[in-house]
């Protein structure tokens, strides 16, 4: 729905280690055009206004690990439709960008995949940003829900022709830090602008340190696919915990990992190190039941994503729902905590142009009431979703309430 010249008043706008108090944000042409106390804006001009003095403004949610959404799958032989259904589906739990993530799988269906998206940017909805790949070049000891027949050793050969069929499409590609030649699978990456991400791994600590010295300085679904913390036995987990130069990314559900660990990594690591994913399936957002998705039965068992060995295969959070339980879960203050949903995870996606509340960023902008539940959505100054449109009220010049 097309809003341009649209003033928001909400009664706090949280950024980057920022809260605006009794916030206004005025959007014209897609970007901000500027934000502050709503004092400031009290003779500003503009055509449509939504007043929701109870509610509260973020920046659009980036999620750079998303496998599918409500029945549709990347690995899905109709992905270009499966990755525009997922994208019209995001905006209502808060997500402006995503990354398409393509899990293990035979190099001919990879091949096929990334041809089909090399080109693909979505119009609708939340925005794509390129392609995260998990593997081929991971440990089938840690290979979570990935199939064991689309794991293989690194292949020099492999990896340029994975990367030639993709354009440019590839940001970042997780891969274990112990294989054979994953000092050149970095070098590679680096030459090609993809972001080296250590996990499904059973890496030693020695393993993980020559990865970052090589260059590999993020890691996937932190805890997750990795040997569990141990007081002697260091690994990927720990290396990851304590080294500064490691962004990880977290599954804030409760589940993958319990509370009381999400809160250990929020309290090790820098603020601006955490990067806040889903790890989304076509399982999420559905109802429990069983589930055929193409050739694997899947149970969903009290909202929880599991493969018949019981394995659990991928996240039915949503990131709404997440930013809600990284404010219970952990230390944080939310003008704190909502960087690990907004402007880290654009850092980390090299996105430059969002992530914040200030003039010149893209107005991706969610806003949700007190029980943190999205009220609407905004792509580029688009309204991508919203939960009772009657709140947009339409003035060709208006003040606003102090």
């Amino acid at each position: 729905m097309e809003v341009d010249n649209l003033l928001i008043h909400v009664n706090h706008g949280l950024t980057s280690g920022k809260t605006i108090h009794n916030c206004a944000i005025l959007c014209r042409n897609g970007k901000i055009f500027s934000v502050g106390g709503a004092s400031a804006f009290k003779d500003s001009i503009h055509k449509f206004r939504i007043d929701l003095p109870d509610c509260y403004a973020v920046p659009g949610f980036l999620d750079p690990h998303i496998y599918g959404f409500k029945g549709y799958s990347i690995m899905a032989e109709n992905t270009i439709e499966a990755v525009e259904e997922i994208a019209l589906l995001l905006p209502r739990h808060g997500v402006t960008t995503f990354m398409p993530t393509l899990r293990a799988t035979t190099i001919d269906k990879e091949l096929k995949i990334l041809d089909a998206l090399k080109d693909f940017q979505s119009t609708s909805g939340a925005r794509t940003a390129g392609i995260h790949m998990v593997g081929p070049f991971i440990s089938s000891a840690k290979r979570g829900a990935n199939p064991i027949e689309g794991i293989r050793p690194f292949d020099e050969g492999e990896l340029k022709e994975i990367i030639q069929a993709a354009g440019k499409s590839i940001k970042i590609m997780t891969f274990a830090p112990e294989i054979q030649g994953a000092q050149r699978l970095i070098e590679i990456l680096l030459e090609n602008d993809i972001t080296p991400s250590m996990g499904h791994s059973v890496a030693t600590a020695e393993h993980v340190l020559k990865a970052i010295d090589a260059g590999a300085e993020r890691c996937t679904h932190l805890y997750n696919c990795m040997n569990p913390l141990h007081q002697r036995q260091i690994g990927l987990a720990s290396t990851a915990l304590v080294d500064d130069r490691i962004t990880v990314e977290l599954i804030f559900d409760g589940y993958h990992i319990h509370p009381q660990m999400i809160d250990l990594a929020c309290r090790a690591k820098s603020k601006h190190q955490l990067v806040a994913v889903s790890a989304a399936t076509m399982g999420t957002g559905l109802a429990d039941g069983q589930y055929n998705f193409g050739e694997r039965k899947i149970s969903i068992e009290n909202q929880h994503h599991l493969l018949e060995d019981g394995t659990i295969a991928g996240s039915m959070i949503t990131q709404e729902q997440a930013w809600k339980n990284v404010i219970d879960f952990t230390h944080f203050k939310p003008h704190n905590a909502i960087s690990c949903f907004t402007s880290n995870p654009a850092h980390n996606m090299k996105l430059n142009d969002r992530g914040y509340l200030q003039p010149g960023m893209n107005a991706d902008i969610v806003v949700l009431n007190k029980d943190h539940e999205v009220q609407f959505t905004l792509v580029n100054g688009k309204i991508a979703y919203i939960k009772n449109p009657e709140i947009i009220k339409t003035y060709e010049q208006a003040e606003l309430e102090s």
